[in-house]
């Protein structure tokens, strides 16, 4: 039996699996935890345990709006990276991958290891990728994005966390980025 992916998936399909991400984005597993609640927990749980697996509909619709989400304008060049994939978008970095996964943190805040979790998730990251090697690059992505004029990310050093503050904005409010 053949499997589904992201570019055969029936539009109908497509829309159910959207509303059942907004429905999980929405639910009470994803945002009951507000920062210091996460943090606490975090402390005491592997963090982990707070990043559930997602299921092949919603991975599905997931990359399907992962390779829509990829305008701007082309890179002049593509920036070799051994996690992710040699033919995948010219818009596509690490740093889209990392910022995507970071956007995807339960209640906007994790540990490193939960970005690699949902980055894992990507279909433009190399599936035989180490962890190590993930992890790696991911610490690297995090910390050029934190250090940006509006960082999408920042590190919590006293909860040893990091956060996801542009959380509450809008698509309009990114209308300039080219990134």
């Amino acid at each position: 039996m053949k499997k589904n992916t992201s570019d055969d998936m029936p539009e109908k399909e497509v829309n159910r699996a959207a509303k059942i991400l907004m429905q999980m984005a929405k639910s009470i597993t994803c945002t009951s935890f507000n920062h210091g609640e996460r943090s606490k927990e975090s402390r005491n749980v592997n963090s982990l345990e707070a990043i559930h697996p997602c299921n092949e509909e919603i991975r599905a619709c997931f990359r399907k709006e992962e390779a829509l989400r990829r305008g701007g304008k082309p890179l002049k060049r593509i920036r070799h990276h051994d996690i992710l994939k040699s033919n995948r978008p010219t818009h596509f970095s690490l740093h889209c991958l990392v910022r995507d996964a970071a956007a995807r943190l339960p209640g906007g805040v994790g540990t490193r290891d939960d970005v690699c979790v949902l980055a894992r998730y990507s279909q433009f990251i190399v599936e035989e990728i180490s962890d190590s090697q993930l992890s790696k690059d991911v610490k690297g992505g995090l910390n050029r994005l934190h250090y940006e004029d509006d960082p999408c990310v920042k590190y919590d050093r006293r909860r040893l966390q990091w956060i996801y503050p542009h959380r509450d904005r809008q698509e309009s409010d990114f209308e300039g980025d080219s990134t």
